[in-house]
């Protein structure tokens, strides 16, 4: 079987369902939002790995004996304690989120949180967008009402982020939610600059997990100059 893929489309079959479950029902002629892009802010703290030592070993083997092997991953300081790190780990056998805690006895230590994958669910596609010629500035041609849309909860800042990223990207990481999937989660982070860009997000729902992480170059000039490659991955999410 691939582990690719599949592009999203309007008329496309909502996700396979488990042996035994009811399908998911989908919501017929919507598409996944596009959303508007915010000016992203930047801060001159440690990268990634850093805070993944900071982690600790012990914290950073059970994620692996939990999730592991690694497929991709960010770490950075939690928003609570900006000495104290957190991760969150796509992992082939589920998804973690470590978030700083206190022990029994008052000191500090990482809750770890899981979402199990069903195994070998897990998939990936690329998202490649390089730039363009200049928009010839002529109005676009009558075709009747442009397709609806369906409704993903996300927050503000999680929408602002997402209209940074091409509109394929968007579209695969909101899918699963306008096809009947419920939200649960979800979390992005970034660095770079303003020209050049590594991001990591992953959205999380009942039934389906997808992960996108890559690079941008050109962001800093008008969008249709901009390069991207991502990495979309997605699993399924096992019965708990």
């Amino acid at each position: 079987m691939s582990n690719h893929l599949p592009e999203p489309k309007r008329d496309a079959a909502a996700p396979a369902r488990r042996t035994g479950s009811h399908p998911v029902p989908r919501q017929a002629g919507s598409l996944p939002p596009v959303h508007d892009a915010v000016t992203l802010g930047f801060v001159d703290l440690p990268g990634r790995d850093h805070w993944w030592q900071q982690l600790g070993a012990k914290v950073r083997d059970r994620i692996v004996a939990r999730v592991g092997p690694i497929v991709e991953w960010w770490a950075y300081c939690h928003h609570t304690d900006a000495k104290r790190p957190y991760s969150v780990v796509f992992g082939e056998r589920g998804l973690a989120v470590s978030t700083p805690t206190m022990n029994d006895h008052g000191g500090p230590a990482q809750l770890l949180t899981v979402v199990p994958f069903v195994p070998s669910s897990l998939r990936h596609a690329i998202v490649i967008q390089k730039p363009e010629p200049p928009p010839s500035g002529r109005p676009p041609l009558p075709g009747g009402s442009p397709p609806a849309t369906g409704d993903v909860p996300l927050s503000a800042s999680m929408r602002g982020f997402l209209g940074n990223l091409p509109t394929r990207a968007q579209s695969r990481l909101q899918w699963p939610f306008v096809n009947g999937d419920v939200f649960d989660s979800g979390d992005y982070h970034y660095s770079g600059g303003s020209h050049e860009l590594d991001v990591w997000c992953y959205l999380a729902g009942r039934r389906w997990v997808t992960f996108v992480s890559g690079h941008g170059t050109g962001l800093s000039g008008p969008a249709h100059r901009a390069s991207w490659r991502l990495i979309c991955r997605q699993a399924e999410v096992a019965v708990r």
